[in-house]
């Protein structure tokens, strides 16, 4: 059996991501895993990161008519996201995404009247969670730096990032997941 160096990298950060799941529970947990998908699908690929800047470029425009025409003069509208540069953008733009997510996980879930059952499931949500964010990060890592994962023990594969590829699996396991979640919660909901 080999262990891609990436994965070896990732186990204290998998480790951590569960104990922290443990602590916030399941519901604090999904919400986040809502948001990491949200940054996922925005951030992953360069040209959908540069169509949303230059949404977000036109966004900055239409304020800057707007306060001119307010105040009675002409304001000139600078570009936020540089369009010739999408790769910055893409990784604050993540970076920003998968804090707002943990920040809104933790301020719209609740950790009050969950069972042990829901702190375990946290728990597993938890390291998906890390798995998630890893799997960009390495994605940036590699991007910016090309030999930093060029080790004796590095896996790679035809089509990108190892991490990348456990992504259908990990989406299952989360479906599984909120399955087994429900069904177990459904005699309370029937009461």
């Amino acid at each position: 059996m080999t262990i891609p160096y990436q994965l070896l990298i990732l186990i204290p950060f998998l480790i951590m991501g569960v104990f922290g799941g443990l602590r916030r529970g399941w519901i604090e947990e999904a919400i986040t895993t809502i948001g990491l998908i949200f940054a996922l699908v925005f951030f992953s690929n360069v040209e959908r990161t540069s169509l949303l800047g230059v949404l977000i470029n036109r966004v900055v425009q239409a304020f800057a008519l707007f306060f001119g025409a307010l105040l009675g003069t002409t304001f000139e509208a600078q570009g936020l996201v540089e369009i010739g540069n999408p790769n910055v953008f893409q990784f604050v733009g993540f970076v920003l995404t998968v804090i707002l997510a943990y920040i809104v996980g933790s301020a719209v879930g609740r950790r009050r009247g969950l069972t042990r059952l829901g702190y375990a499931m946290g728990g597993i949500l938890g390291a998906i969670n890390v798995f998630l964010v890893a799997s960009q990060l390495i994605t940036f890592i590699t991007q910016y730096f090309p030999n930093f994962f060029e080790r004796t023990v590095t896996v790679t594969s035809e089509g990108g990032n190892v991490l990348r590829e456990y992504l259908p699996s990990i989406f299952a396991l989360l479906f599984i997941l909120l399955l087994v979640i429900f069904f177990l919660r459904l005699p309370k909901i029937r009461s």
